[in-house]
């Protein structure tokens, strides 16, 4: 154990470093998505407009703290590893990592984790000026805070996970990142980035819980807005430990099949 601590510090290590050099396209990275921040405007606006100053039992000041949250939460599950391993994979640049004694999902992991050290200041500063700015009031509920956080864990490592595969499937495509943006909108659809997930349509709420869109975006919001349980909470987790499970599986079975193509000779 003391053995994978050292190597899991020193990769950590590392990577830490090589993100602090890139501060700066990490808060250029942070102000590019902003999507959520686009429907917190539009929601508030027709909740300002609407009869009686809400639309669904949101006020203006609850779709703030909502998509603000959810822009919160987003931030903490970027993920960009498929675009790193397509190319990798195609022009053979993976045979070095294959000659480590360490699989390279650690290094990658590893230095998605240390990228979130860096932009953390930065995003709960940023957090804490569009509050202001738009009158967002977060639940006084102190359990809600880990609940949160530990969703957003288990929901970046699924993430994670999911993404990696993708970039896997350069050992059989040409370009396995198209497949991401068709994800990409299930789960910005799914997850609650356009619209509370109680807004849509009945079918697509029970659809939806049978993945794990909506408790990797949506539901931490919801508790970080005051308009979830614990119990509802304590849901995400199993279900999001459940997805990571599978996610894990088939991370390693596709990889274990793709080496067996993989020719490193370069594109």
């Amino acid at each position: 154990m003391n053995w994978a601590w050292r190597k899991v510090r020193v990769l950590f290590a590392t990577q830490f470093a090589l993100m602090t050099e890139y501060r700066a396209e990490v808060v250029i990275w942070m102000l590019s998505g902003t999507l959520s921040l686009v429907m917190m405007l539009v929601w508030m606006a027709q909740a300002a407009a609407a009869p009686g100053g809400q639309v669904r039992g949101y006020t203006p000041a609850e779709f703030a703290t909502y998509f603000l949250s959810t822009w919160l939460i987003s931030q903490l599950m970027v993920v960009w590893v498929a675009h790193e391993l397509d190319p990798a994979i195609r022009q053979g640049q993976l045979s070095p990592w294959l000659l480590r004694p360490l699989d390279p999902f650690w290094t990658y992991f590893l230095g998605h984790v240390a990228e979130r050290f860096v932009r953390l200041p930065a995003l709960l500063a940023l957090v804490a000026l569009f509050a202001w700015l738009s009158g967002a009031q977060f639940t006084a509920q102190w359990w809600a805070y880990p609940a949160a956080i530990g969703l957003a864990v288990l929901g970046f490592t699924a993430r994670f996970l999911w993404e990696y595969t993708i970039g896997l499937l350069a050992f059989w495509t040409d370009s396995s990142t198209s497949f991401q943006e068709l994800v990409w909108l299930m789960y910005a659809a799914l997850g609650g980035m356009f619209a509370p997930l109680a807004f849509y349509p009945e079918w697509v709420q029970r659809v939806a819980v049978w993945t794990p869109f909506p408790y990797m975006l949506g539901l931490p919001a919801q508790l970080l807005s005051g308009k979830a349980t614990l119990g509802q909470a304590l849901q995400g987790v199993l279900v999001l430990l459940a997805w990571g499970l599978i996610f894990g599986v088939v991370r390693f079975a596709v990889w274990r099949v793709g080496l067996r193509r993989y020719g490193a000779v370069g594109a």
